[in-house]
């Protein structure tokens, strides 16, 4: 009787060690994993979501620029990770500029979240324009980031 309540104990608790060792729970809503990226982006500390798996595959950067015209307005850049955008962000910069702003959230309609752009936009920051998305087994995964440089 002593080894089937010890053999018992052992099986319980072998079944319980997979569910302490699972990952954190992900944010369900793509507004809430958008609002999550946007504070990393403004606080220079994307690679911290790197853990939660938000994007599926290669992530698109496009910067925008305010001033450029045609072709030459957008510079394109593709990363297997965001701590690898958060690194090549910071080595853009020279003396902590462009500063990281971040506008309300517009909306998140089809694939893309828009944020609110109606008050205008300041010299030497670099605003978080839109966040591109696909759902993928019923996860929403970011695909393109797409960030406004106010030259």
């Amino acid at each position: 009787m002593k080894r089937i309540t010890i053999t018992i104990a052992l099986v319980l608790f072998a079944m319980s060690v997979p569910a302490f060792a699972s990952s954190p729970s992900r944010p369900e809503t793509i507004e809430q994993i958008v609002q999550k990226l946007a504070e990393a982006y403004e606080a220079k500390d994307l690679g911290k979501l790197d853990a939660e798996h938000l994007n599926a595959g290669k992530i698109k950067i496009i910067i925008e620029d305010s001033l450029g015209e045609g072709k030459d307005a957008f510079h394109v850049k593709w990363f297997k990770s965001l701590g690898q955008v958060e690194a090549w962000l910071k080595s853009r910069e020279h003396d902590e500029l462009p500063g990281r702003q971040i506008r309300p959230l517009l909306k998140c309609r089809k694939g893309i979240c828009t944020f609110d752009f109606s008050g205008g936009i300041l010299h030497n920051t670099l605003y978080l324009k839109s966040i591109s998305y696909v759902v993928r087994k019923g996860r929403p995964s970011i695909t393109t980031i797409h960030l406004l440089d106010g030259d």
